[in-house]
């Protein structure tokens, strides 16, 4: 069955893709097919799916290896683009106690802990999620990151 197949479009199925600006306290706003919104971004946020394109229950935590950031001077991603940096979907911590380990999903990345950036102020990023399996989404529509 190729149910990863349908990660092509994963990040479009997100319920919500957040930016959190820097002026003015910040603002939720969804991820459209429109223009990219501008501002002073400092983080990206989303909701992990529960479907994949056909409907078909997902479960993030089991179904989902990690999401690549991309992030370029033009809106053009390409199959060819090399992420900027792997964040894993789950992260794993150790109680206090040392007996337990808590798993939860990562749902936001503060985009200025990327590591050689390009020179650029205004650049565009991109996410793709990854499967266990190890195939990959559709890019998520760019976002436009003003770093004046």
């Amino acid at each position: 069955m190729k149910r990863f197949a349908a990660m092509r479009m994963i990040l479009g199925g997100f319920a919500v893709v957040l930016l959190l600006a820097g002026c003015g306290g910040g603002g939720d706003t969804p991820q459209s097919q429109g223009a990219a919104p501008s501002g002073s971004v400092s983080n990206l946020a989303w909701t992990p799916p529960t479907t994949y394109n056909d409907n078909v229950a997902l479960d993030p935590e089991r179904d989902l290896d990690y999401y690549e950031i991309y992030v370029r001077e033009d809106p053009n991603f390409t199959d060819t683009d090399l992420p900027m940096i792997q964040v894993a979907a789950v992260a794993a911590t150790l109680s206090p106690d040392g007996l337990t380990v808590a798993r939860s999903l990562v749902t936001e990345f503060t985009l200025e802990s990327i590591p050689s950036l390009p020179d650029g102020t205004q650049l565009y990023v991109s996410m793709r999620a990854v499967g266990v399996d190890q195939q990959k989404s559709a890019f998520m529509a760019p976002l436009l990151w003003d770093r004046s």
